[in-house]
This record gives structure tokens, C-alpha cells and sequence, in this order.
């Protein structure tokens, strides 16, 4: 997986590309977004759209990453979930905690 970053006004937006599967994917965007947040960019967007594939262990780094933003005053949104990550997030009940967009612009204008 190949995440690449990019700012947009306040926002931090992190564009993932491959698998987010077990294994380092997965520790990669983890271990990121808490250099991110510690260097006091918390306003986290992050942009799923070229994320064919997620797996349990994907989806568990998406929550520690959305409960670490959290409890350092950060707040971290979901940019175009493919329909096999809405599935997941709905699922597992996750869906009421991720805000979600399918748009960039509204997205950001949300934070």
C-alpha cells in the first residue's frame, strides 16, 4: 500500500493506495497518523477511494488511528469508502462512529 500526503487548508489528507490489509499496510497508516497528530496536524482525512481491499486487521487500524486523533484533540474523517469498506464499517457497527464523505470539498469543510 502506498499513502502519500497532502494538505488542504487545515486538513491533513492522506491518500491511501492498495490493500489496507494485515501486516504493514496497516502498521504504516497507524504509525503515520501518530507522527501526524503529534506534530499537531489533526485534522485527518483519509481518502479510500484506491483501497480495493480492507481486512479485519485494516479496519482495526482505522479505529486506533480514529481513537488516538481523538484523544489528542484530532479529528479523523473517511473520504469515498469503497463499497466493500461501507460494508465492513456497517458491519461491525462502525458506521456511527466514522463520519464518511464522497466528497472533498464538503469533507473538508466539515472539520
Amino acid at each position: 500500500m502506498d499513502l502519500n500526503l497532502r494538505a488542504n487548508g487545515k486538513v491533513t489528507i492522506l491518500d491511501l493506495q492498495g490493500n489496507l490489509t494485515i501486516g504493514a499496510a496497516e502498521e504504516t497508516l497507524r504509525q503515520r497518523v501518530e507522527e501526524l497528530v503529534t506534530d499537531n496536524q489533526k485534522y485527518l482525512l483519509i481518502n479510500l477511494e484506491n483501497v480495493p481491499m480492507i481486512d479485519s486487521s485494516g479496519i482495526g487500524s482505522l479505529v486506533k488511528s480514529f481513537t488516538h486523533a481523538k484523544n489528542k484533540g484530532g479529528k479523523l474523517k473517511l473520504l469515498k469508502p469503497s463499497r466493500l469498506a461501507q460494508q465492513l464499517l456497517s458491519i461491525t457497527g462502525l458506521l456511527s462512529v466514522f463520519e464518511t464523505f464522497d466528497d472533498e470539498a464538503t469533507a473538508v469543510a466539515s472539520f
